[in-house]
């Protein structure tokens, strides 16, 4: 395996994680994955702790003319993390950073309509349980982070396969517990470098999951 195919797949990530999560001894879990590479890692993190998954829905601030890059990321409830130095650097004005969360907000929208969403009083006092297949920047975990602690959760836990250093040293700093066994250094950072087998999921696949383990674990 060369160096930069560390995992099989993210079902084999997730159970790297989940083994690491379980030594935590959470007493009330609640699992929640980022869509959609997330819920793939999630699964076997459920089976372990024998809990379903709920989707957090957050998503990418794209940049105007090159929607692939990013400036922020926005949640449902409306929490916004804004790298403030790219804003500047783009010359991006407030009233053009509304407009681009609220055509976001629609698409998130979407996805609640889709996959579901949490479940906010579960949350309170809940040991939460962040779950993403990876990250680059650290935008859409630090907002998903930053949403879930307003909640009052009784701690926050980000279980994440491979993280670039710099989104590392930002998000970890959030939260009660971090389960990440590949943090890279490196300029040139993808997270699917880090897995042998990596595809985009359908709308589809992300419904069959989070279906199984609803049925199977959801009291």
């Amino acid at each position: 395996m060369d160096n930069y195919k560390i995992y099989e797949s993210r079902e084999k990530a997730g159970e790297v994680l989940a083994e690491e999560i379980s030594k935590l001894n959470l007493q009330k879990p609640y699992l929640l994955a980022i869509p959609r590479g997330g819920i793939q890692v999630a699964e076997a993190i459920a089976d372990k702790l024998k809990i379903h998954i709920d989707p957090i829905i957050v998503k990418k601030l794209p940049v105007p003319g090159n929607p692939e890059a990013g400036f922020g990321a926005i949640t449902a409830d409306g929490k916004r993390v804004i790298d403030e130095e790219t804003v500047s650097y783009l010359g991006l004005s407030e009233d053009q950073i509304n407009r681009i969360a609220n055509n976001v907000m629609q698409e998130i929208h979407h996805r609640i309509e889709v996959y579901g969403d949490i479940n906010q009083k579960k949350v309170e006092s809940s040991d939460v349980i962040i779950v993403d297949d990876g990250v680059a920047t650290g935008y859409s975990l630090i907002a998903a982070i930053k949403s879930i602690k307003d909640m009052r959760p009784n701690s926050v836990t980000a279980a994440i396969p491979v993280s670039s250093g710099s989104a590392y040293e930002k998000f970890s700093r959030l939260t009660d517990h971090v389960i990440c066994p590949l943090i890279e250094r490196t300029y040139f950072f993808a997270v699917g470098n880090y897995y042998r087998e990596w595809y985009d999921l359908t709308e589809e696949e992300i419904k069959s999951i989070l279906k199984k383990y609803r049925d199977k674990y959801q009291s």
